[in-house]
């Protein structure tokens, strides 16, 4: 009940925010324009699912700050046990776990007869109920990671689920991944079970990331062009918030940086952060310095500069969720960037990221009206000077 609760005062939560300020595993091209006229698209289904929101909470709207874990370190209890720790003393007050990870596994045993046909679960945490318990003892707030398109498990289980060639062969990226193919009834089904599970298991917010088309696949291999593209990938997302909603679920989306303001990269992923924003609670722009091209947002570098970085994107957004809302007065999901952790070193041009940049660029958020973020860091290490506990620090 208490965890029913929590997802109704988080969804209430994101629902009033209604914010329009405004994401990036790699920038693939530099083109750019708000593409004002592309943004269109039937919406009205959106807003008659929007049209009852929860019942008010007396609770205070908090912001959502939160760092990334894999499963592996979800599932030892020594090192979750030290994480609790250190985010009782900061100012962090959420997680984001591997629950469908990027190699296809659940990593749970979840209570589904489809998943359990499937064969797709590899357990790294043993006791589910535990670990929402001891988080939740902790006021931290929950969001599993779903990795939905991209699967490199499923095309040796469920190859007719799978994008093909044009010669119809599954389609593998540069890595050897193959990927879901989004317009699929059965594979949608099974991301939207994966993400309704997780829910009963007791997380606050599910998250898909992936939820686009890889980069690399061309569009006479698709029989798609840009517009179809995303607007699968829409589809694909209505229905999953429409289910979700139903169980008060509240479901945020990962989107590439760049899609923000290249129509071009919005076409290739099919990702369209303005339409997008209006069937989910929380947008997460990947917004990493490191991952924009030399020259964007006026600086050579942008890994050098972290705040400038961060500020421009911030800026960008706001102004490309403003094409689908330009009075601000519909529903719109608030923004909750993701920010970069990690030293981007395979980069000729980078810099050392610590506690220092991991605050400018929490301090770009702040200064464009957002007090919500998650740090990425793969390998799950984090600078805790970084987080001060006080009220109201000045970042």
């Amino acid at each position: 009940m208490r965890q029913k609760q929590r997802g109704k005062r988080i969804l209430a939560m994101t629902l009033s925010l209604g914010l329009i300020w405004g994401s990036c595993t790699m920038a693939f091209a530099t083109e750019t324009g708000t593409g004002t006229a592309e943004n269109t698209i039937d919406t009205t289904a959106a807003d008659t699912a929007e049209s009852e929101t929860p019942e008010d909470s007396d609770d205070a709207p908090r912001p959502v700050r939160g760092i990334y874990l894999t499963a592996y370190v979800a599932g030892l209890e020594s090192w979750m046990d030290d994480v609790i720790d250190h985010i009782d003393k900061s100012s962090v007050n959420a997680v984001v776990i591997d629950i469908k990870n990027d190699d296809g596994y659940i990593v749970f045993d979840m209570d589904s007869e489809l998943i359990d046909e499937l064969g797709t679960e590899k357990i790294y945490i043993q006791d589910m109920p535990a670990l929402m318990e001891k988080l939740h003892e902790h006021d931290i707030y929950t969001i599993a990671r779903v990795v939905t398109m991209r699967d490199p498990l499923l095309d040796d289980i469920r190859p007719d689920w799978m994008l093909h060639t044009a010669d119809g062969k599954v389609y593998e990226d540069k890595k050897g991944f193959a990927w879901i193919d989004p317009t699929c009834k059965e594979a949608r089904e099974y991301l939207i079970e994966v993400a309704l599970q997780c829910g009963k298991a007791g997380f606050d917010e599910v998250q898909f990331d992936y939820v686009r088309y890889p980069t690399g696949i061309k569009n006479d291999d698709l029989g798609m062009n840009g517009y179809e593209k995303r607007h699968a990938i829409y589809k694909f997302v209505h229905a999953a918030h429409f289910a979700m909603k139903r169980v008060e679920l509240p479901l945020s989306l990962d989107v590439f940086g760049t899609v923000i303001s290249s129509r071009t990269d919005r076409n290739i992923v099919g990702q369209d952060y303005a339409w997008l924003s209006v069937d989910c609670e929380v947008l997460s722009p990947m917004i990493y310095p490191s991952h924009y091209a030399n020259g964007s947002f006026g600086k050579d570098y942008p890994d050098l500069y972290p705040y400038d970085t961060i500020n421009g994107a911030m800026q960008a957004s706001a102004k490309e969720l403003k094409t689908v809302n330009p009075r601000g007065d519909r529903y719109q999901a608030s923004v909750r960037p993701w920010l970069q952790g990690f030293t981007a070193s395979y980069l000729k041009n980078y810099r050392k990221y610590g506690a220092q940049e991991i605050k400018d660029q929490i301090r770009a958020v702040e200064d464009n009206g957002v007090d919500s973020w998650i740090i990425w860091n793969p390998a799950c290490k984090y600078p805790w000077e970084a987080f001060p506990k006080e009220e109201g620090v000045s970042w």
